[in-house]
């Protein structure tokens, strides 16, 4: 189970920590409460409410509780801003070498840290507005609080192509077969790709063919969650991913990008929630686009067959009607989306493509694009699921403390119960439900 990565990885961040602090070692207790929260994180979003104040005590507390997800926001700021005033101090780096992300480069992870910081309070920002202020108060003291400013700053894991730098994807268990077993959704390839009237491809986001590969020199997805059947009619043709350069070391394993704060700030500048200055949302979001195709062209340039991207083709696909910010913001038929908000959390969800769950993460906070669960989804009532349901083996062990966590949150152990920063939960309805089709 890929969700269960998280949690092993930060039994083993808490297990740095505590020996860090044992050895008076500032810099891995800095390093190891960055990755700590970034795990944990991203295991709170997919689950809900998780035990942080009190987990990983093993015997001597076996039934954590769990803390609220507006708990565990607190909780994890205060240990990001607790690791970026040590890194601050610039503390003795006991052995050197072992960094392969920032290279022992203290300012990278203070960045890492607020960047993170920036992403887990924009989340929670679909519970409450008040969150959007606690960024607004990081942009107003960038000194002390610096984001990241380049893509020279990203979070990304190098692949080494031996271990402990191994790509799962290329060099351990999947094979081309598996990995191209796998479709290209047509949501996606509508988003990317400008067609005529006769549906011929007439351009395509320069990051298109980097993500995938055609079939039959056509650009086509396919739909997800349709039945057996319909997915036979709509796989014909569609684009798979690009196994040649996905799975190579070539592409590290990211954490987050420049690109991504940015279009944070976009979005807080859109709905009226940030200021920042000098800026607009059209330059932030432009700049979010810039900066994503920018990674991504020099992971395409790298590939044993370059996919090399032109400035003319950023130029273009920013005045086009797959993200020109100002049709999508006048509305109309010149766009394909509905306003400027749906246009930059449409971009962001392509940017964080290959960004673990954070794509799953944002749809739920968002819900754009606007997918619509198809008649195959009918395991779970034709729904996408809002999270993940906990484990069995946790809610035999830790019962009274599950229950707790689920009365809180308002809903059973499943997929249905939405977390409180998801888009479901503040509307009461998703923005785009399956319709059940009328019986004959």
């Amino acid at each position: 189970d890929l969700h269960s990565f998280p949690t092993r990885r930060s039994s083993d961040l808490e297990i740095m920590v505590h020996q860090a602090i044992l050895k008076g070692d500032k810099y891995y207790e800095a390093l190891g409460l960055i990755l700590k929260v970034y795990e944990l994180s991203q295991l709170s979003a997919l689950f809900g409410d998780i035990p942080y104040k009190e987990a990983y005590q093993q015997a001597a507390n076996t039934t954590p509780v769990f803390d609220s997800q507006a708990e565990l926001v607190d909780e994890f700021v205060a240990d990001l801003d607790s690791a970026a005033v040590i890194l601050a101090r610039r503390p003795t780096i006991s052995k050197t070498g072992l960094d392969k992300v920032y290279n022992d480069n203290y300012a990278g992870w203070i960045k890492f840290a607020n960047s993170l910081k920036m992403r887990i309070l924009c989340r929670m920002s679909g519970a409450d507005d008040a969150y959007w202020a606690r960024i607004q108060a990081m942009v107003d003291d960038p000194a002390k609080n610096p984001v990241f400013s380049s893509n020279s700053d990203n979070a990304a894991v190098p692949f080494q192509g031996q271990d402990p730098y191994r790509s799962y994807w290329g060099q351990n268990s999947t094979t081309e077969s598996v990995f191209t077993s796998h479709r290209i959704c047509e949501t996606v390839i509508n988003m990317m790709v400008e067609f005529n009237d006769a549906g011929n491809a007439t351009f395509e986001d320069p990051r298109l063919p980097i993500y995938a590969v055609q079939k039959k020199n056509l650009w086509k997805g396919s739909r997800g969650g349709v039945s057996t059947d319909d997915f036979k009619k709509y796989d014909d043709g569609a684009a798979v991913p690009n196994f040649a350069i996905l799975s190579s070391t070539i592409v590290p394993a990211f954490l987050m990008d420049y690109s991504e704060v940015l279009f944070i700030l976009a979005e807080g500048v859109e709905k009226d929630k940030l200021n920042v200055p000098g800026q607009t949302a059209k330059s932030l979001y432009e700049a979010g686009v810039e900066a994503s195709i920018a990674k991504w062209a020099e992971i395409g340039k790298k590939a044993d067959k370059p996919v090399i991207v032109r400035n003319s083709d950023i130029r273009t696909l920013l005045t086009s009607s797959l993200a020109s910010y100002d049709k999508a913001k006048a509305g109309g038929d010149e766009s394909i989306f509905g306003s400027a908000e749906e246009l930059i959390a449409c971009q962001k969800y392509l940017s964080l493509f290959f960004c673990g769950y954070e794509v799953f993460n944002e749809w739920r906070r968002t819900e754009y694009p606007q997918f619509t669960p198809a008649s195959g989804t009918v395991a779970n009532e034709y729904e996408v699921p809002t999270r993940f349901g906990y484990p069995n083996y946790t809610v035999a062990s830790n019962r009274a403390n599950v229950l707790k966590a689920l009365d809180r949150m308002g809903g059973a152990n499943n997929m249905h119960t939405p977390l409180d920063w998801s888009y479901v939960k503040k509307a009461g309805s998703h923005r785009n439900p399956y319709v059940m089709p009328a019986s004959n």
